[in-house]
């Protein structure tokens, strides 16, 4: 009996993984809109202390510069869309992997689109991007 007990309680601890895939989403949704909002203060606590990201150009970024750049003025009109994510998640790590577009308008209109890898961790139940990698697609 007791035995049963503790399977069914290290059963129900497991990892959904249809649930994490879907907070882990939802997270990289909310990282794209805080963004796109200039809520610097709510993209940057979705990023553990030590984050990184190796940027387009090849430069690896640390989280306090990507805040400073989080505050810099953008061109108007900004879309950013997400799509294209995969999530694999390993217990309290986490890879996701998709596709950002990023439309500026304005005296220089652009659009953007990167390939992207995010590494998530998963601490005090609270999941935090880890380190990230952006490539840009086409010319």
């Amino acid at each position: 009996m007791i035995l049963g007990l503790a399977l069914l309680i290290v059963l129900a601890q497991q990892d959904n993984p249809v649930s994490t895939a879907q907070d882990l989403e939802r997270i990289e949704r909310q990282l794209t809109a805080t963004w796109k909002a200039g809520d610097c203060v709510a993209w940057g606590a979705m990023l553990a202390p030590e984050w990184s990201v190796i940027h387009i150009t090849g430069k690896v970024i640390t989280k306090a510069q990507a805040l400073e750049m989080c505050q810099t003025p953008r061109p108007p009109n900004e879309d950013h869309r997400v799509d294209e994510l995969s999530v694999r998640a390993f217990g309290d790590a986490a890879v996701v992997t998709g596709r950002t577009t990023v439309t500026t308008s304005g005296a220089n209109p652009s659009t953007l689109t990167l390939r992207f890898t995010d590494v998530f961790v998963r601490r005090a139940g609270r999941w935090q991007v880890v380190a990230s990698h952006a490539t840009r697609l086409g010319s």
